[in-house]
């Protein structure tokens, strides 16, 4: 869909009653560049869908990968030395969500936490890419949530990824915006109204396009592939024992990143 002031476009139709081919999900739209960017943009002025029932942002690709500890005094909160590299970890593509959907809590864990975070989708493969050309392989952006599981996360010889993964455990959204720049957008979360966490992406450890360049030099990154890069400080694992308030069933937890908008999902 094209998200536009009036409401949101569906291309294949429009682009239909033209008589064009228009990309049917996001990562062909993706795949196609800048061309399909233009033929999106120019079938935008057409009819909005009624009460559309939004997606994850993107489907359908190959990989999910999070950077751990990327602001330093998200690192501090939680008694961690600063990286000196990206700290990679991964989700599965069935953690994906979309913005609006409820998301489950499994019942055999309480210790359930969020992550608010700047979201990058990679728009074309990258290997051994310089940190000077890195954002130029960047579809857009959206925000993300890397929900977390911590009594589980650092119960398996601190293996996280049980503890990051289970399904729906990666909510993005509401959009994915191409062209902005990363590099000083604000950003909060807020859990029930109340504002948990609030940073701009100025204080990350890593940029993105350090991030991109250190992770091309090790593996390709596919269009499509989702880079969450890492949460402010303010998680509920940085408040002291006594005034920690795990998320919970009805909970609603709201993800807000300057230039893209808000990412809200309602936990049961």
């Amino acid at each position: 869909g094209i998200w536009t002031d009036r409401g949101i476009v569906d291309p294949a139709v429009e682009a239909a009653r033209r008589g064009l081919t228009a990309p049917a999900t996001m990562l062909e739209a993706i795949q196609g560049g800048e061309d399909a960017l233009r033929l999106l943009a120019s079938l935008s002025d057409g009819p909005v869908v009624e009460s559309p029932v939004l997606a994850p942002v993107v489907t359908g690709m190959d990989k999910l990968l999070c950077i751990g500890r990327n602001y330093r005094e998200h690192a501090q909160e939680c008694g961690a030395d600063l990286p000196p590299a990206p700290a990679l970890f991964n989700k599965f593509r069935s953690a994906l969500a979309a913005h609006g959907q409820a998301i489950f809590l499994p019942r055999e864990y309480h210790e359930y936490d969020y992550e608010g975070e700047l979201v990058a989708v990679i728009g074309k493969p990258a290997r051994n890419v310089p940190a000077e050309d890195a954002l130029s392989y960047v579809f857009g952006f959206t925000c993300g949530d890397d929900l977390s599981t911590r009594d589980l996360q650092y119960a398996r010889a601190g293996q996280w990824l049980m503890g990051k993964t289970f399904d729906g455990f990666a909510p993005v959204g509401p959009c994915v915006v191409p062209g902005l720049d990363p590099g000083d957008l604000a950003i909060s979360t807020a859990v029930n109204g109340e504002i948990r966490q609030r940073a701009r992406t100025s204080e990350m450890i890593f940029d993105v396009a350090h991030i991109i360049a250190d992770l091309s030099r090790h593996f390709t990154l596919l269009p499509g592939d989702l880079l969450f890069t890492g949460t402010p400080e303010g998680v509920m694992q940085g408040y002291p024992a006594d005034r920690k308030q795990w998320l919970r069933p009805g909970d609603r937890v709201e993800v807000t990143i300057e230039g893209i908008g808000t990412l809200a999902n309602t936990l049961i």
